[in-house]
């Protein structure tokens, strides 16, 4: 039993029944040196004992965490690592998502009653919740080396409290506008034209000098990595794809 001292030992089989790993996972974890078992069997087979299932647990957490094996592996078997400590930092990190997914169910269910018209939401309504830093992070992934980035983070840099929420907050409303609310609009539809313009004005005017080539791109990336696809898809279903067949429209009709 966890906690005391007893000398059971368990089978590969059983640490993957128990855990929900598959041997397969528990093997390569051994070969990297991540969870080597506590001794070999006179048979070969791995036995591990409940000191491996506590750094398994911790394996998993922190991969719940996405969290690299490899950083995993140096945290693990560092001198000053304390597994009382190491849990409860997991739960204050649980706790913050537990509310983070709190807070997306409920925008989940604020838009679905607001298509079914039993309710009325705002525009930044339908990003509560939504962590903003992993969009930080890719953003920086994929066009940290632009000056478009460059361009961006300094202007951001020197907005307001009070202007950024404004800015964030026009930017929800336009990305409503963009992806419209009907089911049988078209991306040529002019009123979704004239949204995608207002778009591209707001990127030049509040991020970076943007052309329209670079707006066709960023485009593309909405629609084709569900994290950012996700924002336009819950005004209404399609909605990212809706999104860059207009802008590319809005693009070919306007030619550097």
């Amino acid at each position: 039993m966890i906690g005391k001292s007893t000398m059971k030992m368990y089978t590969i089989k059983e640490i993957s029944d128990l855990a929900g790993v598959t041997t397969r996972t528990l093997r390569y974890y051994d070969e990297i040196g991540l969870l080597p078992p506590a001794g070999i069997a006179d048979n070969g087979y791995r036995q591990y004992d409940e000191e491996n299932l506590l750094r398994l647990q911790q394996i998993m957490f922190f991969r719940e965490l996405d969290v690299p094996l490899s950083e995993i592996s140096a945290i693990l078997d560092r001198p000053d690592f304390h597994l009382l400590d190491a849990l409860e930092n997991h739960r204050a990190s649980l706790l913050g998502r537990a509310r983070q997914l709190d807070a997306l169910i409920r925008t989940v269910d604020n838009t679905i009653e607001s298509l079914k018209g039993t309710r009325t939401i705002n525009a930044k309504e339908l990003f509560e919740g939504f962590d903003e830093t992993k969009y930080t992070q890719e953003a920086q992934e994929r066009w940290g080396s632009t000056p478009q980035y460059q361009q961006s983070q300094k202007k951001w840099a020197a907005y307001s409290a009070e202007e950024k929420k404004a800015i964030k907050e026009k930017g929800a409303d336009l990305t409503r506008r963009m992806v419209g609310q009907k089911a049988d609009i078209s991306p040529d539809d002019a009123e979704i034209q004239k949204a995608i313009g207002e778009y591209y004005a707001y990127l030049n005017t509040y991020f970076y000098t943007c052309d329209v080539e670079f707006l066709r791109s960023l485009s593309a990336m909405w629609a084709a990595d569900p994290r950012f696809a996700r924002n336009y898809d819950a005004v209404r279903a399609g909605g990212a794809q809706f999104v860059r067949e207009a802008v590319g429209i809005y693009c070919n009709n306007h030619p550097a």
